[in-house]
């Protein structure tokens, strides 16, 4: 591990409990509650169209919550559906944009093709879409096109296709494209695909650390159960260093 990626790891020890308190506590978001909580959702036409997916409320609080705590300059997201997790991400953004402009690029290649632009259309009515790009294009092909442009980021939350597959491939990518001391949250970890690659990180990939969200015995309950929670948060603490060509 560097000593950059050591005195990062401190900081988000301290950070993580900050994060959990605040987490259990008051919601600081009630407008974005109650539109994640609501059957349904507007697209850019005017139409309303019955909600299917979504981060839940809770969940769209902790990652609130987190980039809050983190404050990322950076920030890459898998997957937007109808933008609720980019509209939490975002009024997170909001709230330290005068002391540290942030961008938000959001990869979804069905934003307008499925979601009939959704996400967008949420964005712009709250206000939020300052510093906020949307590339129509598979995470497959979008996160390389970044690498290749020199990009980087300091924070990605992973919710695209949740194959494990595909899942994999969204993890290792968006690694590339990370910077040490970088948070990379995955949503879903309920479902196979997602929890058979947080596994597979959490045992192969030392490069990345588990930011546990539960004491070491209560998070290990969780883990073998059907309790285990829905986001599974690492930090980068140095480059994959396995293989000649590893990065």
């Amino acid at each position: 591990m560097t000593r950059h990626g050591a005195d990062s790891w401190a900081r988000t020890t301290r950070g993580i409990e900050s994060v959990l308190q605040r987490w259990r506590g008051p919601t600081v978001t009630p407008d974005l509650d109650a539109i994640a909580s609501s059957a349904s959702y507007t697209t850019e036409d005017g139409r309303e169209v019955p909600r299917t997916e979504q981060v839940s409320t809770r969940y769209g609080r902790l990652l609130h919550q987190l980039v809050s705590e983190y404050r990322p300059e950076r920030m890459l997201e898998i997957g937007m559906a109808t933008g609720i997790s980019a509209a939490y991400a975002a009024r997170a953004r909001q709230c330290y944009a005068a002391e540290r402009p942030s961008r938000q690029v959001i990869v979804d290649p069905f934003q307008t093709v499925v979601w009939a632009g959704g996400g967008r259309a949420l964005l712009d009515r709250l206000g939020l879409g300052t510093g906020v790009e949307v590339i129509e294009a598979t995470s497959l092909l979008a996160v390389p096109r970044l690498e290749e442009a020199g990009d980087r980021f300091d924070f990605v939350f992973i919710d695209g296709n949740h194959c494990f597959d595909y899942v994999m491939a969204d993890l290792v990518m968006t690694d590339r494209v990370l910077d040490i001391g970088g948070m990379m949250v995955l949503d879903d970890g309920y479902s196979f695909g997602v929890r058979s690659a947080i596994s597979y990180a959490s045992q192969h990939r030392p490069n990345l650390r588990r930011v546990l969200l539960d004491p070491p015995l209560l998070h290990w309950f969780r883990e073998r159960t059907l309790k285990r929670r829905r986001f599974a948060v690492f930090q980068k603490v140095a480059h994959d260093a396995r293989g000649a060509s590893a990065f």
